[in-house]
């Protein structure tokens, strides 16, 4: 007999699956992070700011036409020239310049002896010194000026070698063929020309204000004729600047009463005073620079680079983004009540029976002039949110029947201080403003003070704007 089957006990096992608390987490945080991350991307992101006090970095450094008394004096025989004064040296009427000889016999001897001339140390000593200053001072941008320099190092090789060559003139004794010539009067010798000589303040010309097309010639040569240009000598210490200025500096000058001004010449670094006036040259406002002195510093050059030492204003430094204007109820002054520790004005009021009454309503002052305050027309009762003061009311002045309709208006610039996590606008008087920042006055009322935190970017916020 078959054995009886069993049946089989089926369980049935629960198909769902348990949640993964783990994933759930982490997908509410990605979420979270991408919700951020697209808030951050599609909200304007504002940024604050420190007051900080400071002054504009203008620039003050102009390069200026110099005119002085210059006198250019011709050879009068045709032969080798050589120099015996170098550009630069003091002269008087006993000083030799330059001698001339015709045949060039005499001129070949002094040359060979000069040639066979040993220089001491304090000379070598004073040609590095030269040439150290001229590296130093160096830029590639006026690679031009290296011509300039080898004629003055020749210049100073010669002045080394004079007593040298003074003492092969005694050797070569009397030759008609053979002309020393000494200087016509005193005054500081230069071997340029650029028919500027004879330039004054009253004959000058907009076109000499540009130094880009400007041109000089040297008068040093190894054969001179008759007639042609020897040397020239600036005969005077005092000499004169012409600097040309804007519209806007010369109303600053003209404003602040300015007679003199101490200058610093980038060439050396040194500083001198100088009388100061404004000047036209055509259309062109200028400042005319007079000196007493540092000419001969400067006598080898027409366009001299000088730096004005004013005192640069300072005030509270904020950056351009941040200013914005903002329109204000204008009050008249003589309506403002002060009760306690407020300020305010009195608000014509109606009751149920229309009945008007005076009330007094305390509001923040933004600026003053001399006759109105500025009241935000925005301003709300904290307690109620309503508009303290709208257009239309009426103001009550006390101790008098006169009343003021509110409504005329005016803007204000300003900047949004952050200081309390919310923007608060506040009034600036600008003194100065570049590109970038701008110079507003401290210590004002309703105004700025340092270290207060203002928004970056004011046209980003409105008032009352909660920043965190």
């Amino acid at each position: 007999m078959p054995g009886r089957r069993r049946k089989k006990k089926i369980i049935r096992v629960n198909s769902r699956r348990p949640i993964n608390i783990d994933l759930v987490f982490f997908g509410a945080v990605a979420f979270y992070l991408c919700a951020i991350v697209y808030m951050g991307l599609h909200s304007t992101h504002i940024a604050g700011y420190e007051v900080t006090t400071g002054s504009l970095a203008a620039n003050h450094t102009y390069t200026g036409f110099a005119i002085r008394d210059e006198k250019v004096f011709q050879a009068e025989t045709t032969g080798y020239v050589s120099y015996y004064a170098g550009a630069g040296d003091r002269v008087t009427a006993s000083s030799l310049v330059y001698t001339v000889d015709e045949k060039g016999d005499i001129n070949e001897l002094i040359q060979e002896n000069a040639e066979n001339i040993d220089l001491t140390d304090d000379n070598y000593s004073a040609l590095r010194s030269e040439i150290s200053s001229f590296m130093s001072d160096y830029e590639d941008s006026s690679f031009s000026e290296v011509y300039d320099f080898q004629e003055d190092m020749e210049s100073s090789v010669m002045e080394l070698l004079n007593q040298s060559m003074l003492d092969s003139l005694e050797e070569a004794g009397e030759d008609s063929m053979f002309t020393r010539v000494y200087s016509a009067e005193v005054g500081i010798v230069e071997y340029y020309e650029d028919g500027y000589e004879d330039v004054t303040a009253d004959t000058m010309t907009e076109e000499m204000l540009d130094p880009t097309d400007y041109d000089s010639g040297s008068l040093k040569k190894e054969i001179i004729q008759a007639g042609e240009s020897a040397y020239k000598l600036v005969q005077s210490e005092k000499w004169t600047l012409i600097v040309p200025l804007t519209s806007e500096e010369v109303s600053e000058y003209l404003e602040d009463g300015t007679e003199y001004m101490e200058v610093r010449f980038t060439r050396d670094d040194t500083t001198a005073w100088a009388t100061f006036s404004i000047v036209y040259v055509g259309t062109t406002p200028c400042a005319r620079l007079d000196f007493n002195n540092s000419m001969v510093r400067f006598a080898d050059q027409r366009y001299v680079e000088v730096e004005f030492l004013v005192d640069d204003e300072e005030g509270l430094k904020i950056p351009n983004t941040a200013i914005v204007e903002k329109e204000f109820y204008l009050i008249p002054k003589d309506y403002l009540v002060e009760q306690e520790d407020s300020s305010g004005f009195l608000k014509e009021v109606y009751d149920e029976s229309g009945q008007s009454s005076a009330e007094f309503v305390s509001v923040t002052l933004y600026y003053e002039d001399d006759d109105y305050y500025y009241i935000d027309p925005l301003e709300t009762d904290y307690t109620s949110g309503e508009v303290l003061l709208s257009t239309g009311d009426y103001l009550v002045k006390t101790d008098s029947q006169d009343r003021f309709q509110i409504g005329q208006r005016s803007t204000l610039q300003g900047v949004y201080n952050i200081n309390k996590g919310y923007t608060q606008f506040r009034q600036i008087t600008i003194l100065d403003q570049n590109e970038e920042y701008t110079l507003v006055e401290q210590g004002t009322s309703y105004g700025l003070t340092v270290y207060d935190h203002i928004v970056l970017n004011g046209e980003a916020v409105d008032e009352d704007t909660v920043i965190y």
